[in-house]
């Protein structure tokens, strides 16, 4: 329905919505809200199941970084699988992209926002300027992970088979 309105009246509603900001408070209200219904909105983009799923396992809340920064991740409520994302004055609104690690990956295209979430620490970084803006970031659960792979190292496959495995 977006893409079939004529260009024509797009074009018409910016301007009308223009000179209703000199014309007055309940004009341009009207047309503002007439314009946000029918033209393309940059947030309209449904995900597939895969992006709905990696959404699923995105930590929520606050985050807290190393160097005292602190990360606010919060659910889109207009938008599913969508997440606000704050670090201070820095906002973003990010969707997940499935990745072949298995790795939770947040972006922002526009402004080039990436929060790259593992299971014992997530990061902020900024494609465009090519260098992270937290990093360290863990939220509760990923707390109790890191504890615990300082406890007992993961296995390393290639060292032969597991201790708990007896050979034959």
């Amino acid at each position: 329905m977006h893409d079939s309105l004529n260009p024509r009246l797009r074009k018409n509603g910016l301007k009308a919505f223009a000179k209703g900001l000199a014309g007055g408070p309940f004009l341009s209200s009207l047309v503002f809200a007439f314009y946000s219904v029918f033209a393309p909105s940059a947030f309209a983009i449904d995900l597939d199941g895969k992006a709905l799923a990696v959404a699923e396992q995105v930590h929520t809340g606050r985050i807290v970084c190393e160097m005292g920064n602190v990360v606010y991740i919060t659910p889109d409520t207009q938008n599913r699988g969508f997440f606000m994302l704050q670090m201070g004055k820095h906002r973003f609104h990010v969707s997940p992209v499935p990745t072949a690690t298995g790795a939770i990956r947040l972006e922002d295209a526009q402004q080039g926002a990436m929060w790259l979430q593992l299971a014992n620490k997530s990061m902020l970084m900024n494609s465009k300027l090519g260098q992270r803006m937290a990093d360290e970031c863990q939220s509760p659960a990923q707390v109790a992970v890191a504890e615990a792979m300082k406890k007992g190292p993961a296995f390393n496959l290639l060292e032969g088979p597991a201790p708990s495995v007896a050979r034959k």
